[in-house]
């Protein structure tokens, strides 16, 4: 398939992906700036004789509970004092267009274990991942044509996997689950049968929102009564009303139907009542109609956008599972996303069929 995006890449897109690093490599800097300081002052003061044993143990131990903080906690305490921009009505304000071009899977690799990475293993599986884009042995729908050159990174922590929950990074499938995701992906004897993306249906602005690694562009409208989320890829566009009825349960729009409401600072949207003919076709991720989505949405800060979604779907999926990434605020512009235009994939692939049918046929 031919998907194109005039657009430019250069120093914007480096900024981008600098302020993620700088974020993480800024909290290890400010542990061993403590650490300095610690150093410098029992050089410079000399132990005091006259201080109770006791004093001096409980000094020590709360010196040792400073210096071992986390740059986990050190960010999340630093988020929590940042400002956040609100609206008139006093809501977190999302307005803004924001970028996912991350080349984090959706799960965990192969032989690799960790969830959060330093930043040395991070650009080393980045490269890996790079590799298998410029030269697959097959498919994957998850590389497509990467424009994205690092892992996905939350809070300043580089990940491993969108999948936070289970601890594994795996997604739970069952038989049935892992069955309906062969078939969307060696299915050819229609164009039914192919993923929502290849038939330039949409898709990755459902729900939940996919991560693909180019054309992950997003533009947020945000009312009192309403988000509108269009997404670049596939001119994909949701509308969700905070805090309205559901539509009826004979109404299954493609994306399913989704509902709002706020949680303190969070946007917690939920999702049911998906089409059958393409919620069973989408992305890495398949879900049977009857999954229901819950989504949130929060601000790490004024430009991070943290996004977590639980899918909870009995039929294929033996446990609900979680998966979080980050948005980040940016300044490129959403252009039309020429998809039929440019579809000559779905007749290679259906002609492509036909001819490996024809040649097994005595």
């Amino acid at each position: 398939m031919r998907m194109t995006r005039k657009t430019t890449r250069g120093r914007a897109g480096m900024t981008r992906r600098s302020m993620g690093f700088s974020c993480a490599r800024g909290s290890v800097d400010r542990i061993k700036l403590w650490k300095q300081d610690a150093q410098r002052s029992s050089v410079a003061q000399p132990e005091r004789n006259d201080m109770h044993p006791r004093l001096r143990t409980v000094s020590l131990t709360a010196l040792i509970a400073i210096l071992a903080i986390s740059p986990m906690q050190t960010l999340a305490q630093g988020a929590a004092s940042v400002a956040i921009p609100r609206t008139a009505e006093g809501r977190p304000d999302f307005h803004g267009v924001w970028a996912s071009r991350w080349l984090t899977p959706v799960e965990r690799s192969s032989g690799v274990e960790a969830l959060i990475v330093d930043g040395p293993t991070a650009e080393k599986l980045a490269a890996e991942i790079l590799a298998r884009a410029a030269n697959p042995t097959q498919l994957d729908p998850e590389l497509a044509f990467p424009d994205a050159s690092t892992l996905a990174i939350v809070r300043g922590e580089y990940r491993t996997s969108l999948v936070i929950k289970p601890d594994n990074g795996r997604l739970p499938m069952t038989a049935a689950g892992r069955s309906r995701m062969r078939t969307y992906v060696s299915g050819a004897d229609g164009p039914e049968q192919r993923m929502t993306t290849e038939r330039c249906l949409g898709g990755v602005g459902w729900a939940p929102l996919q991560i693909r690694t180019a054309s992950m562009l997003r533009r947020i409208v945000q009312t009192p009564e309403h988000i509108v989320l269009h997404t670049e890829a596939y001119s994909d566009l949701r509308i969700i009303g905070i805090n309205r009825r559901p539509l009826p349960s004979s109404m299954r729009p493609a994306g399913g139907d989704s509902i709002a409401h706020w949680e303190g600072d969070a946007l917690i949207v939920e999702t049911r009542n998906l089409d059958p003919e393409t919620s069973t076709h989408g992305i890495v991720t398949v879900l049977s109609p009857e999954a229901v989505i819950t989504e949130r949405f929060e601000l790490a800060s004024p430009n991070e956008l943290v996004y977590r979604y639980t899918v909870t779907d009995p039929a294929y999926y033996s446990e609900p599972w979680t998966a979080e990434y980050s948005l980040t605020r940016s300044a490129d512009e959403i252009y039309e996303f020429a998809c039929h235009e440019g579809n000559y994939s779905m007749v290679g692939i259906l002609a492509g069929a036909r001819s490996d049918a024809a040649r097994k046929r005595p």
